[in-house]
């Protein structure tokens, strides 16, 4: 196992795409500097990257080589990002089905519609279900509609109820959802989780997956899970926050756990940007600090909580059988190349031969 002898599952990666012949919209232009800004933020040289090697395609053998070469990580689950009024294709799902293709005991895949689009979203469920072989949907509360910025709301009877009847026909019994982390600038009420407890309410035999959970709304998040059953927490980007600010992900972590919710929190490096490398180590060494386990009624993180938090939670919901997995992979090329040591960071990412448009723009 890569860290300190636990499994480590990265519940959301992505090989993004962040350059500006991908936007479609000014949203997703300032979406891609966003993302930019908050991985230069969030980890020291030599895992950031400077907007010339930033603002590129991130191609398989990168994203392959960042996630199980230069990283602890043993298994991740590859989303896509369908806000296609943002970006034509921010994480395309290409590089999960090669990642798959290269990798099959250790990938597995989400896919994305945008219900906005009515009937077309619901076609697109079942194209995937069937070629791409997902395990969940992945969902955005904000799209780009027409040249018009429209809000998906979980309560919405019309509109989104159909896609997760269709879901129970598939048998799709997680949908995860983005929040709390706004997709530059736009307005912030449809990051609210709040809409969420319609649907839970109504369909209480599928999970919800809320990502970026307490980033933002910390105490209706909390509130949430406990009282939801099916609502859970994905820590993508929230566990960044591990590396240079540990006291804030650390109270993000304790109000979750004083509602009863060690068993249902997600670890997510939130790659491929930032580089998953620090964000782990840096979580693997996470303490609840003293004071806040006597002032604020805190408990402590047990080496046992934070396997819970890297892969038992996940593997639960999804019933994946982790000693069959790490059974599976001891002996596959990760394993052997692992036992020489990590690779260095970025070691696979080339520096591209003519700038970006949004790397001559970026400030940092």
């Amino acid at each position: 196992m890569s860290i300190d002898g636990m499994f480590v599952l990265d519940s959301v990666v992505h090989g993004f795409d962040s350059t500006a012949a991908n936007a479609v919209s000014r949203y997703g232009r300032a979406l891609l500097q966003s993302n930019h800004g908050f991985q230069w933020a969030m980890v020291p040289d030599p895992y950031r990257l400077e907007p010339l090697r930033y603002f590129q395609t991130m191609s398989a053998d990168v994203v392959e080589s960042l996630l199980f070469y230069e990283s602890g990580i043993d298994l991740a689950v590859y989303h896509t990002v369908p806000a296609w009024g943002f970006l034509r294709d921010m994480s395309p799902m290409q590089i999960g089905l090669e990642l798959k293709r290269r990798h099959p005991h250790r990938i597995l895949l989400y896919g994305g519609i945008s219900p906005l689009q009515g009937a077309k979203a619901l076609d697109d469920l079942d194209r995937q279900v069937e070629e791409w072989g997902i395990i969940g949907l992945k969902l955005y509360p904000v799209d780009v509609v027409d040249g018009e910025l429209k809000v998906l709301r979980f309560d919405d009877q019309k509109l989104f109820y159909p896609v997760l009847e269709r879901c129970r026909r598939h048998g799709i019994k997680v949908i995860a959802v983005h929040k709390a982390f706004p997709l530059g600038p736009v307005q912030m009420d449809p990051f609210r989780n709040s809409d969420v407890d319609y649907a839970a309410r109504d369909f209480p035999d599928i999970a919800f997956e809320v990502v970026h959970s307490g980033f933002a709304f910390l105490d209706e998040a909390a509130f949430q899970i406990a009282r939801f059953p099916n609502v859970y927490v994905g820590l993508e980007s929230t566990t960044a926050l591990a590396v240079r600010h540990p006291r804030k992900l650390a109270r993000i972590l304790g109000e979750f756990l004083i509602a009863g919710g060690r068993q249902k929190l997600f670890w997510s490096s939130g790659a491929s940007s930032p580089h998953p490398r620090p964000v782990l180590e840096a979580f693997a060494r996470l303490q609840m600090p003293a004071d806040m386990i006597e002032g604020d009624g805190y408990p402590a993180l047990t080496p046992d909580m934070k396997a819970d938090i890297l892969a038992r939670n996940y593997a639960r919901l999804h019933g994946l059988d982790l000693d069959a997995i790490a059974a599976a992979v001891a002996e596959d090329e990760v394993s052997r190349r692992r036992r020489e040591g990590l690779a260095e960071p970025w070691s696979r990412l080339q520096v591209p031969p003519n700038p970006d448009p949004l790397a001559v723009e970026a400030r940092i």
